[in-house]
């Protein structure tokens, strides 16, 4: 679907980034049946084409656009088990923004009723934890920087990261000469400091192409079955967003923000948004997802611009 980087199924879950053997980033690797003409950096720049000539045909200065970038891992991708395609949330959250804003505009001028000009195009990739995200933010194909750079001035990129990284780091058992690495708060810091350090990598990336108020909204780790099953992973998990909220509320960088957010939706066996696996959404889940997001990235875009 458009706006998400295809996941082929020689990609599902490549054990060697979802075994619990320690985190370790060269264990990731672009799926074998990656697209090199889906990558990052063309996704950003299929976004800008697509919204210059939206906005040509309807006689707006494509200077207006407001851009939104999505990125993650294969819960950005919309991967869904034993489905050849994927489904990203990002549709469902331009359709809700567009709703938003139309509800918002007829309540003041109903006459004049106009959907924003916001563009949302998002890159996802499978078994991705954000140590890789963190290590690959300069990639052509990968980076987040790639995206941001050829997305010209974005406005919010959503930042959705850190099941891998539990899966990996959780259960991790106790090493020889390493006992550290039983401790929970050692096992927190393994996925919360490469997140951290990515969004400041990210906002400088932004910076660096002139972006300088460009805002992240971090989005918690979700629930999952794998939590259920074992319970230092959900008590990690906990502590992982708790640090992310901190983060985002004491960031004082040169430039941008970041705004967190926990994951808009428990997981529930039972609840049809979750897919039988019980890590990946549903194409229900993932719409649900970019509908629950919305109002948040309304938020941001409303504190940041009063043209919308």
């Amino acid at each position: 679907p458009k706006g998400a980087v295809p996941m082929r199924e020689s990609g599902e879950d490549n054990p060697s980034n979802d075994n619990v053997s320690g985190l370790n980033d060269d264990d990731w690797e672009l799926p074998s049946g990656y697209d090199e003409q889906d990558n990052a950096k063309q996704e950003a720049e299929k976004a800008f084409a697509s919204a210059a000539e939206q906005q040509s045909n309807n006689h707006k200065p494509t200077n207006g656009i407001k851009f939104v970038f999505c990125y993650g891992d294969s819960l950005t991708a919309g991967y869904i088990p034993n489905e050849s395609t994927t489904h990203p949330y990002g549709p469902a959250l331009q359709s809700e923004l567009n709703n938003l804003y139309h509800a918002a505009s007829a309540a003041i001028t109903p006459e004049l009723q106009h959907p924003p000009n916001i563009v949302i195009q998002s890159a996802g990739y499978l078994g991705m934890p954000a140590k890789a995200m963190l290590k690959n933010v300069e990639q052509e194909k990968v980076g987040a920087c790639t995206a941001v750079e050829h997305s010209p001035k974005p406005s919010v990129v959503i930042i959705l990261a850190g099941t891998n990284d539990l899966m990996q780091v959780a259960p991790y058992p106790e090493r020889p000469g390493d006992p550290e690495a039983s401790h929970d708060d050692y096992r927190v810091e393994m996925i919360l400091g490469p997140i951290t350090t990515l969004y400041k990598a990210v906002l400088a990336c932004s910076a660096r192409v002139g972006g300088n108020d460009m805002h992240i909204l971090s989005v918690g780790i979700p629930g999952s079955q794998f939590q259920i099953d074992h319970p230092t992973a959900s008590e990690i998990a906990a502590k992982v967003n708790e640090g992310l909220n901190e983060f985002s509320s004491n960031y004082r960088g040169t430039s941008g923000k970041i705004v967190y957010t926990d994951f808009p939706f428990a997981y529930d066996e039972s609840d049809s948004k979750w897919a039988p696996d019980g890590l990946h959404l549903t194409a229900l889940g993932y719409d649900e997802l970019g509908k629950r997001l919305a109002p948040v990235v309304k938020s941001v875009l409303d504190m940041m611009y009063d043209d919308l």
